[in-house]
């Protein structure tokens, strides 16, 4: 997320980078994939720095080291990009969650501000996966719009968990705390 150096727009990109982690962080969460932690910058690292970064570890999504983009590429030079000899490496619903907390935070972002600085980071992995899977366009088309469905419905429901989030991740708070927060709140909408 680029920013012109005034501090209002260091401030956007600030609030901007916490809702789209904590909508990778509350989504993960939400669909049974522990956060083992995460990493958001402060207001002085962007300071310094021209982007504001962040993520979020999960585990359960240890199959991305086995992605070799090289392999990728070399697949794809040959005509061979689609073979499916990954299909099988990971199950669905595995695949299914993996999409959802990707697009967790694009869609966050959407939510909070009307448009997405789209993170090309998370597009681009999102699409090595399907590709790594040997997916088609016409398979992962249909895989994203339905993962992206499920997240904005995780996203719009649980709208106040996302926000406290995006708070405590600002405030540098814990894995267990941010945890604590969503479980408090979930709590709180079901009285």
């Amino acid at each position: 997320m680029m920013h012109s150096g005034s501090y209002e727009s260091l401030c956007e990109d600030h609030l901007m980078c916490m809702q789209h982690e904590a909508g990778h962080f509350l989504v993960g969460y939400l669909l049974g994939v522990l956060p083992k932690g995460y990493k958001v910058s402060n207001m002085e690292a962007l300071r310094q720095e021209k982007f504001a970064r962040g993520r979020v570890e999960f585990l359960g999504f240890e199959f991305l080291r086995d992605i070799d983009t090289t392999k990728i590429l070399q697949n794809f030079s040959k005509g061979k990009l689609f073979d499916g000899a990954n299909r099988g490496k990971i199950s669905s619903t595995t695949l299914n969650k993996f999409l959802c907390v990707i697009l967790g935070g694009l869609a966050a972002e959407q939510l909070v501000f009307g448009y997405s600085e789209g993170l090309h980071s998370d597009v681009e992995k999102l699409n090595r996966v399907l590709k790594w899977l040997g997916f088609t366009e016409s398979e992962a088309d249909s895989q994203v719009k339905w993962a992206t469905v499920n997240t904005l419905l995780i996203l719009v429901r649980h709208q106040e968990a996302r926000s406290k989030v995006a708070e405590a991740m600002a405030l540098g708070k814990s894995v267990g705390s941010c945890i604590d927060i969503i479980e408090n709140t979930l709590i709180g909408k079901e009285i």
